[in-house]
């Protein structure tokens, strides 16, 4: 139930669980073998109210006898998700263009028929076909069809209208045009931009389709076009130019009442100056303090209205740094002037951007919890709340804001997660101390690590604790080999 909030605070006690079955808990063998083929392999017992406790199974160390309470609909939701997955994988359609070709009608002929697919959506949509404008904001209408009609039916008779739709409205947002990948065994229609990779709304409609939790067609096509940006340095824009007026001295351009030098660098040169109005240096629109190098090149300043750099547009009063010794406009960092979305994440005001060299963002502050490339994070302008990002774009460090299932383990809030550049999980550091594989587990720093199959790497005990037929004392440092061996103890 990863990703949906239980109706308990605290997940239960192996005792509050016991204390509920006891009175009156009527057991639901038909749903607990609906959940057998997962990793929990839960027990589920129907309580008062249309709710229903979930209790872990004995194999999932840490938490056997313990349990949560879910809704009805929640406990619906995941068993019909459950047999979902466990018949997609019976018949080959594990990937999204396996799972859309199975259920397409027109596959690679769709992008000839996008206009009346989309207004076959739109009739069927009615009476809330106004909203449908291709917009961002759209999508949350059409998610909203979907989850009233149910994603079997909608699988059934509308992938191929909202893989059209989506597409439209990823189409319009990178500006780009539909295209057919004809080298693959199955022929699949994709989008190509010229400030992205390719652009894949198979992904995000199977993505949503497959899940279980509450389709939100919005954001998965938002992470998409987040992901496939590509650095705004391989793209020609004036950003070059900008770096190339810069090098001759941009201050020169200027009229010299418009600033007021208040640093200069050893050999009298300029190095911080404060503008006395709103000024243009190298093109770009700039108020308030800015730094210069020695060569007269621009190295940081404070946007005196709107501006892009690069595919990003980026608000008023915003601080931007460019990389030191780059020649060709690429940012090193931006502090905010205000809320704003950042590759479709909202971003608080104040907080810092940083970008890799490729120019995808490193680092940044969500306004908001938000879903991001699967993985709940939490939002807020605390340092250790901000979201990492690798080079390639995806995700690569976040807070839990709620507890989560990840690699079939439970991990709580406030939990500190670390992805490697392939999204699997290296690192867990806990906010409180924390059993994983039946191993009690020290909160804070060193983190748990993980090997790339899931099983633990190294880890701190938090108390005492026997492992492998020896017990060891709290504080101790262990190791394992990939098959869950332990092969080095530091006490």
């Amino acid at each position: 139930m990863a990703y949906k909030r239980t109706l308990n605070e605290r997940r239960l006690t192996r005792r509050q669980v016991q204390e509920l079955i006891s009175s009156g808990a009527r057991p639901r063998p038909d749903l607990s073998a609906a959940f057998e083929s997962t990793l929990l392999q839960p027990l589920v017992y129907e309580l008062e109210g249309d709710r229903y406790l979930l209790v872990f199974g004995e194999q999932v160390s840490g938490l056997a006898g313990k349990g949560d309470i879910y809704s009805a609909d929640d406990i619906s939701r995941f068993a019909r998700w459950t047999a979902k997955v466990e018949e997609d994988a019976r018949h080959g359609r594990q990937s999204s263009v396996q799972h859309w070709v199975y259920y397409s009608v027109l596959k690679d002929r769709l992008i000839s028929e996008i206009d009346t697919l989309v207004a076959q959506l739109r009739s069927t949509i009615s009476p809330r076909a106004d909203g449908i404008d291709f917009s961002y904001k759209s999508l949350d209408v059409v998610s909203e069809y979907v989850e009233g009609v149910g994603v079997e039916r909608a699988q059934q008779e509308l992938y191929d209208h909202l893989v059209a739709y989506v597409g439209e409205v990823l189409r319009l947002r990178i500006q780009g045009r539909w295209e057919v990948r004809r080298d693959d065994p199955q022929p699949y229609p994709y989008l190509v931009g010229v400030n992205h990779d390719p652009v894949m709304p198979i992904n995000v409609v199977w993505g949503e389709l497959s899940g279980y939790a509450s389709m939100d067609l919005r954001a998965a096509a938002a992470n998409e076009v987040r992901r496939k940006r590509k650095p705004p340095w391989l793209v020609t824009d004036s950003a070059t130019s900008v770096r190339a007026a810069t090098r001759k001295g941009v201050l020169a351009t200027l009229p010299a009442d418009a600033y007021e030098v208040t640093k200069r660098w050893t050999d009298g040169r300029p190095w911080i100056v404060m503008f006395k109005g709103d000024v243009e240096v190298a093109g770009v629109p700039c108020r308030g303090e800015a730094a210069f190098g020695r060569k007269g090149d621009l190295i940081c300043a404070t946007l005196s209205r709107e501006w892009l750099f690069g595919a990003r547009r980026f608000v008023a009063d915003s601080h931007f740094r460019y990389y030191r010794g780059s020649e060709d406009g690429r940012l090193n960092d931006v502090t905010l002037g205000a809320d704003q979305e950042i590759d479709g994440l909202p971003c608080l005001g104040g907080t810092l951007v940083w970008f890799h060299p490729n120019q995808r963002v490193s680092s940044l502050h969500l306004a908001s919890d938000r879903d991001v490339d699967g993985i709940p994070c939490a939002g807020g302008k605390d340092l250790l709340l901000a979201l990492n990002f690798h080079p390639n774009g995806r995700l690569a460090g976040a807070t839990l804001p709620r507890e989560h299932v990840l690699i079939g383990r439970a991990f709580p809030r406030w939990t500190h997660v670390s992805f490697d550049a392939k999204g699997r999980l290296v690192r867990a550091a806990f906010p409180e101390d924390w059993d994983i594989d039946g191993i009690p587990v020290k909160a804070g720093a060193p983190p748990l690590a993980f090997h790339d199959n899931g099983r633990p790497r190294e880890l701190i005990l938090a108390r005492s604790h026997a492992v492998s037929g020896r017990r060891y004392d709290s504080g101790t440092l262990l190791r394992f080999d990939r098959d869950g061996r332990l092969t080095y103890v530091q006490p």
